[in-house]
């Protein structure tokens, strides 16, 4: 092409056409990767913990909750090759936490004591686990206790039931939520 010559209006036209539309598809990529980030309805995000967490109107749940952040909202350390099978994690002015973890045979007594380092002791209290096939059957909970001195107490009740299975798998469900 010589030199003052320009490009024919069509090839200008598409060529404006395609770097617009390159434009918005790159916006729109953003957006959908980042809304869930930054809060917006509807959009889902994966937690720091690794949580699979979707927005609503009101805060976040996560449906898929890692062991990270059952630790984290639960204010438990359970072994690490403890697994979660199953749990939701709601947030909005209050949190909710409900989870069913599995541990292992070999470490089964360290999540119990873990349990009652951060839960207190077995009591003599309606086990919110299907206890069915369980044996060393545990209830902790906090629903009659409100004023004692563990801070934990006056900003959570939970409610957290455990056993153990004939394969020496110990399953422990966690209720926790804001007060």
């Amino acid at each position: 092409m010589a030199e003052g010559e320009r490009l024919p209006k069509v090839v200008r036209i598409i060529g404006g056409v395609l770097l617009m539309a390159a434009f918005v598809m790159i916006c729109l990529y953003v957006v959908t990767r980042y809304a869930g980030y930054w809060g917006v309805p509807m959009f889902s995000f994966r937690s720091e913990n690794d949580s699979v967490c979707t927005n609503n109107f009101s805060g976040y749940t996560c449906k898929e909750v890692s062991l990270a952040d059952v630790e984290f909202y639960g204010e438990v350390d359970l072994p690490d090759d403890s697994t979660v099978v199953e749990g939701t994690y709601t947030a909005t002015h209050d949190y909710d936490l409900e989870v069913t973890v599995h541990v292992p045979k070999a470490s089964a007594a360290a999540a119990l004591k873990a349990l009652n380092g951060s839960f207190g002791p077995c009591r003599d209290h309606v086990s919110p686990l299907d206890t069915e096939g369980l044996t060393q059957l545990c209830a902790m909970t906090n629903d009659d206790v409100y004023g004692g001195k563990d801070e934990r107490n006056q900003t959570r009740l939970f409610s957290v039931g455990t056993g153990v299975r004939k394969d020496g798998i110990r399953v422990i469900t966690i209720s926790a939520k804001s007060r």
